[in-house]
């Protein structure tokens, strides 16, 4: 294995009086950095529309667990569904989202994993869910299914 060959720095660190002059000067205009927070100053009902959105955006949380059926064949996703639905309801979670995507690469031109798994969900999912239906956008939109459990 071969060394790196190291060359020596062209920096040169010298001390001066100038490094506090400078330093001060550069923490004086610290003030004109914005804050993360907002000023005080602003008014109530700005501050509380952003919290609307905020929540609303938060009221969403994130899925107890997933699973993703990209690149499945029908039989392995539907295997799977299976096995993950079941799973998920012994575990007590009370969420879990199925990715499926949204089907522009299959060879029928359709979302055939999102049918299917809609199809078994339908059919067996009484036992396991209280509800499914598409995804939050933020969690896949139409390119995934949201499951809450009984």
């Amino acid at each position: 294995m071969g060394r790196k060959s190291s060359t020596p720095s062209s920096l040169i660190f010298e001390e001066s009086d100038q490094n506090d002059a400078l330093m001060k000067q550069i923490f004086d205009n610290v003030k004109d950095v914005p804050d993360k927070e907002p000023p005080p100053d602003q008014t109530t009902e700005q501050t509380s529309s952003k919290k609307t959105r905020s929540s609303a955006r938060d009221s969403v949380k994130r899925p107890d667990d997933e699973i993703d059926l990209h690149g499945k064949t029908r039989d392995e996703a539907i295997k799977m569904v299976q096995k993950f639905v079941i799973d998920c309801y012994q575990k007590n979670f009370r969420s879990a989202l199925i990715i499926t995507g949204k089907g522009h690469h299959s060879a029928e031109n359709a979302p055939v994993l999102k049918r299917e798994v809609r199809l078994w969900l339908e059919r067996n999912g009484d036992a396991y869910l209280s509800d499914f239906q598409e995804a939050p956008p933020r969690f896949g939109g139409s390119g995934a299914i949201w499951l809450n459990f009984k």
